[in-house]
């Protein structure tokens, strides 16, 4: 037997996590979905059915202090989504991907970043590593 044959391979732990949190936010429920990559994260966030209708990418630059951001999905005038990828990509220094899929209500969006903010807090593991 060749050396090649009785190698046994290595366990390899995926670093791919799925998490899921629910809020209850200006009486209606919010679904959140986190999806944590190697330094990057994906976030939707919106009410079932569950809809990728737009879909934003922001990240940390050299350039500014402001993280570089564009939507790659969906309408270019709602900056929702970019809005938040940016602010979490500040916070966590991370490449952060955002849909979401809420209307757009000047009192839900504070609420739902406060949330978000809180769950990151709380369980950083569960959106980067």
């Amino acid at each position: 037997m060749s050396t090649a044959e009785s190698t046994v391979p290595e366990t390899v732990q995926s670093r791919l996590s799925v998490h899921d949190f629910t809020a209850s936010i200006c009486e209606q429920s919010v679904h959140f979905h986190v999806l944590r990559l190697q330094d990057s994260f994906m976030i939707w966030i919106g009410r079932q059915p569950a809809s990728l209708s737009n879909l934003a990418v922001a990240m940390a630059t050299n350039l500014d202090s402001i993280p570089s951001a564009s939507m790659l999905l969906g309408d270019m005038s709602d900056p929702v989504s970019t809005s938040l990828a940016q602010k979490l990509a500040k916070m966590t220094g991370k490449q952060v991907f955002v849909s979401c899929d809420l209307p757009q209500d000047r009192m839900l969006q504070p609420l739902v970043e406060e949330r978000i903010t809180s769950e990151l807090k709380a369980f950083p593991e569960k959106f980067y590593f």
